[in-house]
């Protein structure tokens, strides 16, 4: 595999644009359309719904889009080695943070985690939540956070920590609530959810499907912020920890929360570790969550 093919692919994702990614790596449009056939072909798969504006990634274009990621990262740390000092390097610990997440906590681990000597070196990672269970099975992140809805399980090889559960919310635009009085007028308005591979849209599609219920999505859009916005303007509903919602309320208060009696579901918070990893640092993250939710 040639790198700059890598390197193209993860721009075009990370913009949602072809256009955008060619101003950005300083090459033409034509160059950065070869580059992502170039992939495809060597991967024996389609990345992107050329379908979709903008963009929008397939299944196997997720995947490869997380651990190309890591492999950018890792490749990064290899161009540095020759600035660093000959000593003994210490151990990073490696963490993986839903990409729902990553706006909420990454700024916050970062921080807390410079506190405490076991976490003080921490290179911290993003992706879907069945992205990162699959790195931590494989050991490549060593600790990760997760909100699990309650209709999903765990797998049972995994060693989860449960810090405890959060409401998860629906939400539409302000004034509008009372025309949403169960959850099925809610599953006719239709969603603003994160593009396939996101838990909260696998359960909320479980719960759909279970009650026979038709699951239309209205927009696919990366970002909690991005949806809220979506949300603003009549496009859709949306589903929520309701600390987001609470946290971009105070910000802008014409969103409100759909109350339902008939949607049971909630989020088990919780740390998951590698069986390699020492019992003290899953602790100390786990605690630094906790503070922030709980």
């Amino acid at each position: 595999m040639d790198i700059r093919d890598l390197k193209t692919f993860i721009y075009v994702v990370d913009n949602q644009s072809i256009t955008v990614a060619s101003e950005k790596l300083g090459v033409n449009q034509s160059t950065v359309t070869k580059r992502i056939y170039n992939m495809e072909e060597m991967l024996k798969g389609v990345l992107f719904n050329r379908k979709t504006r903008p963009l929008q990634l397939t299944s196997l274009g997720e995947k490869v889009y997380f651990k190309g990621c890591f492999i950018l990262k890792q490749l990064e740390s290899l161009e540095n080695f020759h600035q660093q000092p000959d000593v003994v390097e210490t151990k990073k610990i490696r963490i993986g943070i839903p990409q729902t997440l990553v706006d909420d906590l990454l700024d916050y681990i970062l921080y807390e985690s410079k506190k405490t000597e076991l976490l003080y070196e921490v290179d911290i990672s993003s992706g879907w939540g069945r992205s990162l269970i699959q790195q931590i099975q494989d050991e490549e992140i060593d600790l990760a956070t997760f909100m699990i809805p309650s209709n999903i399980s765990i797998p049972a090889d995994l060693l989860f920590s449960k810090i405890g559960t959060l409401e998860f919310v629906v939400v539409c635009k302000k004034g509008e609530a009372y025309k949403y009085t169960n959850f099925e007028k809610c599953s006719k308005k239709g969603w603003i959810l994160h593009p396939e591979g996101c838990c909260f849209r696998e359960s909320l599609a479980s719960l759909l499907y279970e009650r026979n219920l038709g699951f239309y999505i209205n927009r696919e859009i990366f970002g909690l912020d991005l949806q809220l916005q979506s949300i603003l303007k009549g496009e859709g509903l949306g589903i929520f920890p309701k600390p987001f919602f609470d946290k971009f309320s105070l910000k802008n208060n014409r969103l409100e929360r759909v109350k339902l009696e008939d949607f049971p579901l909630y989020l088990n918070v919780g740390v998951v570790k590698s069986p390699s990893l020492g019992n003290e640092e899953a602790r100390v993250f786990f605690d630094i969550v906790k503070k922030h939710y709980f």
